[in-house]
């Protein structure tokens, strides 16, 4: 489920071997629902039973893939980036017919993710026009003129430490320039840049902090609160 979501066919079973365990069989005979596993796999708050969507879960487990991908120079992501990222970054690319399904998923995953990953500049090496380091996504969404394949740092704009004002104003967007000015640096030499997910306090990507932040929600249950 990790690399490749489950076919429905099969998660209707693990819901249906589930639910007879709960509620079991009467005289050889299946006992009466009284709500559908759908209505029970909330929160209790959400009046649930505090069991988890099959589909939620197996989606928060497809993520973590892409956090991976991002987030660590693994031996499975250098992989993935020199059979299919040779010619453009992974934000920009697009999943073409004949590759794989593991790749499919990760391309139809990372519009979820991208948002809530962000980089903390510590010396630059993460890329100035696809990398979420200013905290509103990639700056090559705002700029057209900016290829796929362009690997340039953050680092590559700084002067003596700071921003190099000149450079930027000569190759950013007006819009975009106040911003990256008013950014503050904290600088450490030779420290690569840290990949945050924003939607835990730790920056630290977990498979909760995602099925929590994409699952399907209900209002709160009046009788849990």
């Amino acid at each position: 489920m990790k690399a490749i979501y489950a076919l429905k066919t099969t998660l209707n079973y693990i819901k249906r071997v589930t639910t007879d365990f709960f509620w079991g069989l009467e005289k050889d005979r299946k006992k009466y629902h009284w709500a559908s596993w759908e209505t029970l796999s909330f929160p209790y708050d959400e009046g649930g039973i505090g069991v988890r969507n099959l589909e939620d879960v197996c989606m928060s487990m497809q993520y973590k893939e892409w956090w991976k991908f991002r987030a660590n120079n693994s031996l499975w992501g250098q992989f993935l980036r020199a059979k299919y990222c040779q010619r453009s970054n992974p934000v920009a690319r697009k999943w073409d017919t004949g590759q794989s399904l593991v790749w499919k998923y990760m391309m139809k995953n990372k519009t979820s993710m991208e948002p809530h990953i962000t980089w903390r500049i510590n010396s630059g090496t993460c890329l100035f026009w696809w990398d979420n380091w200013l905290g509103d996504g990639h700056l090559a969404q705002h700029y057209d003129a900016i290829t796929s394949h362009n690997n340039t740092t953050v680092s590559q704009f700084l002067l003596n430490g700071q921003w190099n004002e000149t450079m930027i104003r000569q190759r950013v967007p007006p819009p975009l320039v106040p911003k990256i000015l008013s950014t503050n640096l904290h600088l450490q030499e030779g420290v690569p840049d840290e990949v945050v997910w924003t939607a835990n306090d730790s920056g630290v990507f977990l498979c909760s902090s995602a099925w929590n932040l994409f699952r399907k929600k209900k209002g709160k249950s009046i009788i849990n609160t």
